[in-house]
């Protein structure tokens, strides 16, 4: 339907408390490739959120069936939201395709967004003002991406996305405490050597790259923070190599299944 004829009661407890859960997935020729790992999480939510009861899981993958069969093939962006009413909300909408190569992003860093005790923000809930008031800062200041620090300026993730840190020869990126439990964030740890360990502001600083990932966008390749560049200043190999494994995973690259 029209979104402006989307009709939801005002009592609804998304609407009246922001309880509910929400996913947001890539598709592909009509597909949602990592469908099953978002409903795992989505129900991991829901547990760990209290929230019930929720929409089944059967439900939820015949909605975004019939939403991705009413409006074709093409990449696009859905988003399912789960409240305790039970509401399912399924929204869809076309995507860019992902380029070969990784997109180069420019962010900003936030000083005491991330609070690594918070085991909350671990959850993609529908109380997510916190994300939302970073990355209007970073809109505000003419970047994509804000980078998500904690009172000591350690990083934790984006706003948008979870962050890896070339750091000497290693790759650094924090653990999940306090941070959301990223699809793509998974699939990058199953895939290459990572040490999971925020790295400190003189860290991320002097990374050779820095490179934020997702299940809708793939990997980005941040440039540039705070006016300052990073490493060289272009797409280095492990956002190459980040990208290509999650085009894969997402179905948009030569071995999608």
């Amino acid at each position: 339907m029209d979104p402006a004829g989307a009709a939801l009661s005002i009592d609804d407890p998304g609407v009246r408390w922001g309880e509910g859960a929400f996913e947001t997935m890539r598709a592909e020729r009509g597909r949602v490739a990592l469908l099953e790992r978002h409903l795992d999480r989505l129900a991991e939510a829901a547990a760990a959120l209290d929230l019930s009861p929720m929409p089944g899981r059967e439900q939820a993958r015949t909605a975004v069936a019939a939403t991705l069969a009413a409006i074709g093939g093409g990449p696009c962006r859905v988003r399912l939201t789960a409240t305790p009413r039970p509401t399912l909300l399924v929204e869809a909408a076309p995507e860019q395709p992902l380029s070969a190569t990784p997109p180069a992003v420019r962010a900003i860093s936030v000083r005491g967004a991330w609070c690594p005790g918070d085991a909350g923000a671990e959850y993609k809930s529908l109380s997510y003002a916190g994300p939302r008031r970073a990355q209007r800062r970073a809109a505000a200041a003419g970047a994509g991406h804000a980078l998500m620090l904690d009172a000591s300026g350690r990083l934790g993730e984006a706003a948008l996305c979870n962050a890896f840190c070339a750091v000497d020869r290693e790759v650094l990126t924090a653990p999940a405490a306090g941070l959301v439990r990223g699809i793509a964030r998974a699939l990058v740890l199953e895939s290459v050597p990572v040490r999971q360990e925020a790295p400190s502001e003189d860290d991320w600083r002097g990374a050779r790259e820095i490179v934020l990932t997702n299940a809708v966008a793939g990997a980005l390749a941040v440039v540039e923070v705070d006016g300052a560049p990073v490493g060289d200043g272009q797409p280095g190999p492990l956002a190459h190599d980040l990208h290509r494994i999650l085009r894969g995973a997402l179905g948009a690259g030569a071995g999608a299944r």
